[in-house]
């Protein structure tokens, strides 16, 4: 089995590092400037086992070979919305030239971004739900990724994308997720994770939103406005969360979590037990992807505006998020 993990960022190196631990060929498919770089790709487990892999001479290449197994499309959510207006795009010739093996996209996408990829790579992707988060622990791309795995949140791999039972794509995939999860990352078959992954990724949304346009956690605390805003818009995006599938059981939590009396000492908590977590979140999902949390705020508007949903508070959330 041969794995092309396209995006070497947090995300492509945790699940690349596990599938080389468990005896898979793995290769990067990174930009012409990265080629030249030697680094290895570290990754360390905060919580459980914390365990540490490493590909200590990560293939980087710049094309998918004639030889791949299967491709794990791990871009930004914005480089994918691209497609969206242009479906040669050379992140869509990139894929397009490979081939026609199955392709896991591990970015969440909402449903027009998946329906774009697979319109301009002409054939159908498979959504996988990953079960780790984590973020680069340095000041540029070459440091040790810090990652989270929990038992509870296996790796999801939509069920009917994936092929009939015995096809070419079942049987590759099935041999994915055996890979990974001896590989340490818990992985199986579960049916509807496209719309598991929208209502998941629409409901949590205002949260993200925040921390980028208050510039950090601190700056959603102390700014009343874009608090009570985003609070509201949680609101907004839960009702179109409803409509568009049913939230994972993590997502729930962390929206039913977060309130005008909660957030606070939550944070305070989470500071002084876990300060790790609050770093993680703020670089994970501050202003280093803004462009990406802007695309996705459109999107899930126009997806509100689809259903007929008023979301005055989502659209002041935007608002703030285009001024900062």
């Amino acid at each position: 089995m041969h794995v092309i993990v396209f995006g070497a960022g947090a995300l492509g190196r945790i699940y690349g590092a596990h599938l080389a631990s468990a005896g898979v060929q793995v290769s990067f498919v990174v930009r012409p400037s990265r080629l030249s770089e030697t680094y290895a790709f570290v990754v360390e487990q905060v919580n459980g086992d914390k365990r540490r892999d490493a590909v200590e001479h990560p293939r980087r290449i710049e094309a998918i070979p004639e030889d791949a197994t299967l491709v794990l499309l791990a871009v930004r959510f914005d480089q994918l919305d691209r497609l969206r207006q242009n479906e040669d795009d050379p992140l869509a010739e990139a894929l397009r030239k490979g081939p026609a093996v199955p392709l896991v996209v591990l970015t969440p996408l909402l449903p027009p971004q998946l329906a774009a990829l697979e319109r301009a790579v002409g054939r159908r992707v498979v959504s996988a739900m990953p079960g780790v988060a984590g973020y680069v622990d340095d000041v540029d791309d070459r440091g040790v990724v810090r990652y989270w795995s929990t038992g509870i949140a296996s790796t999801l791999l939509d069920d009917d994308a994936s092929g009939p039972a015995h096809s070419l794509s079942r049987d590759t995939l099935e041999v994915l997720a055996r890979r990974l999860t001896n590989g340490g990352l818990p992985t199986r078959f579960e049916p509807d994770v496209a719309s598991l992954n929208a209502a998941s990724t629409v409901s949590f949304f205002p949260l993200i939103a925040a921390i980028d346009a208050g510039s950090g956690i601190d700056g959603v605390l102390h700014d009343k406005d874009l608090l009570e805003t985003a609070l509201a818009a949680s609101r907004e995006c839960e009702a179109l969360a409803k409509k568009l599938g049913k939230v994972a059981p993590w997502a729930h939590v962390l929206t039913r979590f977060v309130g005008p009396y909660t957030l606070k000492p939550g944070v305070a908590l989470a500071r002084r037990l876990a300060p790790e977590t609050v770093r993680f979140v703020e670089r994970h999902f501050g202003p280093k992807l803004h462009a990406q949390h802007l695309a996705m705020g459109e999107s899930i508007r126009a997806l509100g505006r689809e259903q007929g949903l008023d979301m005055p508070q989502l659209d002041h959330l935007m608002e703030r998020l285009g001024r900062s």
